[in-house]
């Protein structure tokens, strides 16, 4: 195993506690929590590396099940792995016991983070010396969000899109796009989902990686859920301008 942050420096020295599970894997479920609640899992963890980066790919070709086969990029910067969408069994259940909502793991703390790092990442007796996890490479020239609201009967775009945190990935021996040498099986998804690059509809024939449709807030141009980092990316992403003094009441 062997990945420049647009979060910068002070990302790397947080814990991600809390993030939309499903920003990573079909099994995971965001939720509130309240102080009383039980200890669970740290939903997500903070690790730094190598890894792929599958958010911004939108030509992921499905095989005739239900996952698609997405080329992704090859990056090293800090990357968020969601706990539950960890495709490893003793890996997950390592992460999960060591790092709580009582007792979080900070950066690189996580059993999962070795595990990428170290090429010892598991999937149906196959170790993968490369796996997809979520990063803010290249959001602010790409990400563009639009509602692709597969319910409304007006909608037209894709209905199917893929989810690859964590998911298992290869080397790509000839690549087609040199920028993507990385294939990353990932699961397949149907219903709502938050578009990338201003489209609901895959490039080539393809399929959208993406994220449920509930967890992006149009109104804030923000996550509907709190991911640490994104923040920095705001304002990384910004334009560089005073901001309004005194400021608008809400």
């Amino acid at each position: 195993m062997k990945l420049r942050s647009v979060i910068l420096a002070g990302v790397a020295s947080m814990t991600i506690a809390v993030v939309p599970a499903v920003l990573a894997g079909p099994n995971g479920k965001a939720g509130e929590r309240s102080e009383s609640a039980a200890v669970g899992p740290q939903l997500a963890v903070a690790c730094t590396g190598w890894h792929a980066l599958c958010s911004f790919t939108a030509d992921c070709q499905t095989n005739g099940g239900d996952t698609a086969d997405c080329a992704c990029w090859r990056v090293n910067e800090t990357h968020i792995v969601v706990t539950d969408a960890i495709q490893d069994a003793a890996v997950k259940r390592m992460t999960q016991t060591k790092c709580t909502t009582r007792n979080t793991c900070d950066v690189d703390e996580a059993p999962v983070c070795s595990a990428i790092r170290d090429g010892q990442y598991e999937v149906a007796q196959v170790k993968y010396d490369w796996v997809s996890t979520f990063s803010y490479r290249g959001w602010c020239e790409l990400y563009q969000p639009k509602a692709c609201d597969t319910a409304r009967p007006d909608y037209v775009g894709d209905k199917r899109w893929a989810v690859c945190d964590a998911a298992p990935c290869t080397e790509i021996p000839d690549p087609a796009d040199p920028e993507r040498p990385l294939s990353c099986r990932c699961p397949v998804m149907e219903g709502p989902f938050v578009g990338t690059k201003d489209s609901c509809t895959g490039e080539n024939g393809g399929l959208i990686s993406a994220i449920e449709l509930q967890y992006w807030d149009f109104e804030k141009d923000s996550f509907s859920v709190p991911v640490q980092g994104y923040e920095y990316v705001q304002g990384a992403c910004a334009a560089l301008k005073s901001d309004p003094w005194p400021p608008p009441q809400e």
